[in-house]
C-alpha cells in the first residue's frame, strides 16, 4: 500500500504593508482619496467660516497637486511601462518618493509653502526622469503618446517649481496647461481604444495635428486666463470650442455601451461644454464664479478620475475583478453628474444674487465629500489590500 507524502500547502499570507506597497496605484490612489476629502473640507472651512487658511492655496494647489497629480502618478507609474513594453517599475523606486510627495503636500499646506512646493515638484521631476529612461530604452514603434504625457508632466513640475521660487500663483496656467492636457491626451489614447475594441468598429484615424494643436490651444487658454488677456481668451476659447467639438464629433463613439465605458465618453461631452461656457464668459465679460473652470474640473477631470479609477482598481486588484460597473458603481457615476449640476446651480444662484447661493454651495461641497467617501467604501478594501 502506498501513502502520499505530499502536503497541501496553504498560500503564504504576505504582511499587509508588503501587499499595500506592491502596486504603485494603491499608494497614490489612497493618498488622492484622502486629499480629495481633506482639501474639500479645508476649502469649505476656509470659505464658509473665514478662517486663517489661504483658500486659493488650499483649493487650487490642493486639488491640482494633492488630488489630481497623486492620481496621475499612481496611474502613470502603472501604465507607462505597459505603453512602452517595459518591465514594471520596482517598488524601491516609488515607495520613498511617494512618502516624500505626501510630506511635500502637507508642508505646502500647513508648514512652509515654498519648501512644500519644491519637494512636490522635485518628486514629479524624479518620475519624469524615470519615465524618460523607460521611453528612451523602449523598443515599441510608436512612443508619441508617452512623450506627450511625460512632457506635460514635466511642464506641471516646472510651473510648481516657479511658484516655489517666486511665490507667484500660476494656478490657471497649471490647470489649463498641465491638468487638462494630461487628462485629455490620456483619454484621447485610451477611451477610443476601449470603445472600438468593444464595438468592433473601425476607429477614426486621427490626423497628426490633433495632439499638438490640442496642447497648443489649452496652453494658450492658460496663458490668457493667467495674465488676463481678454482678446486672446475670446479667440482661443472660440477656436477651442470649434476644434474640440470637431474632434469629439469625428471620434463618433456615442453608441450605447456598458456604464464603465459610457462614463468616460460622457466626460468628453463635458469637456466641449466647458469651452462653450468659457467663450460665453469671455465674450459677455461676466463673472460666473469660475463656472467654466468647474465644468472642466468636475465634468471632465473628476468624471474621468472616477471612471478610470474604478477601472484600474478592478483591473489591478488581487485577484483581478471583472471590469464591469456594478449597481453601486453606476450610482457613483450618476452621483458625479449630480455633483456637476449642483456646481452649475451654485454659479447660477451667485449670478442672480440669490439667497440660495450659500445653500447650493454647501450642497455642492457635501456631494463632493459623499462621492469620494462612497467611492472609497466601494474600492477602499481593494486599493488598501485589506485582504490577502
Amino acid at each position: 500500500m502506498q501513502f502520499s507524502t505530499s502536503f497541501t500547502q496553504k498560500p503564504v499570507k504576505k504582511p499587509w504593508l508588503s501587499r499595500f506597497t506592491s502596486q504603485p496605484h494603491q499608494l497614490f490612489f489612497s493618498s488622492a482619496i484622502f486629499f480629495a476629502l481633506l482639501i474639500m473640507a479645508l476649502s469649505a472651512y476656509s470659505l464658509l467660516l473665514s478662517s486663517h487658511l489661504d483658500f486659493v492655496l488650499v483649493h487650487s494647489f490642493g486639488l491640482n497637486f494633492a488630488l489630481f497629480s497623486n492620481a496621475f502618478l499612481g496611474f502613470l507609474i502603472t501604465v507607462m511601462p505597459k505603453y512602452n513594453g517595459s518591465r514594471e517599475i520596482e517598488s524601491n523606486k516609488y515607495i520613498l518618493s511617494w512618502i516624500f510627495y505626501q510630506i511635500g503636500v502637507f508642508s505646502a499646506l500647513f508648514i512652509n509653502v515654498s519648501l512644500g512646493k519644491f519637494i512636490v515638484s522635485s518628486v514629479i521631476i524624479y518620475f519624469v526622469y524615470i519615465f524618460y529612461k523607460i521611453i528612451k530604452n523602449s523598443q515599441v514603434a510608436i512612443k508619441e503618446d508617452s512623450i506627450y504625457i511625460n512632457s506635460i508632466l514635466l511642464l506641471g513640475a516646472i510651473f510648481l517649481l516657479v511658484e516655489s521660487v517666486t511665490s507667484y500663483n500660476l494656478s490657471m496656467l497649471v490647470f489649463f496647461a498641465y491638468i487638462l492636457p494630461m487628462v485629455y491626451i490620456i483619454a484621447l489614447k485610451m477611451v477610443p481604444a476601449f470603445y472600438f475594441t468593444y464595438t468592433k468598429e473601425i476607429p477614426w484615424q486621427k490626423p497628426k495635428f490633433i495632439k499638438p494643436l490640442s496642447v497648443i490651444l489649452l496652453f494658450t487658454i492658460g496663458i490668457s486666463l493667467q495674465f488676463e488677456l481678454k482678446l486672446l481668451l475670446q479667440i482661443s476659447s472660440f477656436l477651442s470650442a470649434s476644434f474640440f467639438g470637431y474632434t469629439i464629433y469625428k471620434l463618433d463613439f456615442f453608441k450605447k455601451t456598458p456604464a464603465i465605458l459610457s462614463i468616460l465618453v460622457l466626460g468628453f461631452l463635458w469637456f466641449e461644454f466647458g469651452f462653450i461656457i468659457l467663450f460665453i464668459e469671455s465674450l459677455l465679460n461676466i463673472y460666473t464664479l469660475k463656472l467654466s473652470l468647474h465644468i472642466f474640473a468636475l465634468g471632465f477631470v473628476t468624471t474621468l478620475l472616477i471612471g478610470f479609477g474604478s477601472r484600474v482598481a478592478m483591473g489591478h486588484s488581487v485577484p483581478p475583478q471583472p471590469i464591469i460597473a456594478d449597481k453601486f458603481t453606476i450610482f457613483l457615476f450618476a452621483l458625479t453628474q449630480i455633483l456637476i449640476l449642483s456646481r452649475i446651480a451654485v454659479s447660477i444662484s451667485f449670478m442672480n444674487d440669490s439667497n440660495l447661493y450659500s445653500i447650493s454651495l454647501s450642497i455642492s461641497i457635501g456631494l463632493w465629500i459623499i462621492l469620494f467617501l462612497l467611492w472609497f467604501a466601494r474600492y477602499g478594501k481593494t486599493i488598501l489590500r485589506v485582504r490577502n
